[in-house]
């Protein structure tokens, strides 16, 4: 006599199948971001060590970069601030972060660069370090955050965490998870993004100025005694309240 799974039975078992992919996919999918979350960690904590190991050559001091080009000045005018500090690094795939895949919308100064996929970064410096800047004039170097990660539609370089030109906003629109608050990308085309909530579990690593490397929501880098909108609201990004220095 022939034996054979009955239809009830192989129902049974396509159901237990189903049952046990719905509660492992997302476990796996979770694991798979906490791996990319690990990694981009990584990334920074060998970036700001590349940037201290630059510094203890320059004077204790960051490179002096150029990342807006003027009116005439052409590709080789640019001097990004993490060319320096390949020297310093085993890998130059450390200023990628392997989730930001899509190519940037917005270009702010930028418009015109021929070659951003062969320049392109995924951080974005804070731009008191972009200008010759030693790591200890800051009053809490613990607070004070050096790299953040760049949204991943604007194509740009280092963001200003202070007052800044043509409307007087600091640029944390450049920022992943800033979401636009305050509207203060200088450029006509940017809209607000409410998806815009970091790119690790909703929320960004960053590396801070006495060297270490942390995960933050946007939102807990601010300060807590003043409105998330606030226009002054800059918390870590400028721990020391400097004026502006565009």
């Amino acid at each position: 006599m022939r034996r054979a799974f009955t239809l009830i039975e192989l129902l049974v078992v396509i159901a237990i199948i189903a049952i046990l992919a719905a509660i492992l996919f997302p476990v796996f999918s979770q694991a798979k971001a906490a791996a990319k979350k690990t990694a981009d960690l990584n990334n920074h904590k060998q970036i700001i060590t590349s940037m201290y190991m630059y510094a203890s050559d320059n004077d204790d001091r960051t490179c002096a970069t150029h990342h807006d080009l003027e009116t005439g000045e052409t590709i080789a005018d640019l001097y990004t601030w993490f060319e320096p500090l390949y020297p310093y690094c085993k890998n130059r795939d450390i200023f990628r972060d392997q989730v930001v895949s899509q190519t940037p919308t917005l270009f702010p100064n930028l418009l015109t660069l021929p070659d951003w996929n062969v320049r392109r970064t995924d951080y974005l410096i804070n731009g008191f370090f972009s200008h010759g800047t030693s790591f200890t004039i800051f009053s809490s170097p613990a607070n004070q955050i050096v790299v953040g990660e760049r949204h991943s539609n604007i194509a740009f370089f280092d963001y200003h965490a202070w007052p800044s030109a043509p409307d007087d906003n600091w640029e944390r629109g450049f920022l992943d998870g800033s979401g636009y608050q305050l509207g203060d990308v200088d450029t006509d085309t940017q809209v607000p993004d409410a998806r815009n909530v970091g790119r690790h579990a909703q929320g960004n690593n960053y590396s801070f100025s006495d060297g270490h490397a942390k995960w933050f929501r946007f939102t807990q880098t601010l300060d807590k005694t003043k409105p998330a909108d606030a226009i002054d609201n800059w918390g870590m990004h400028n721990v020391d309240n400097l004026p502006a220095n565009d």
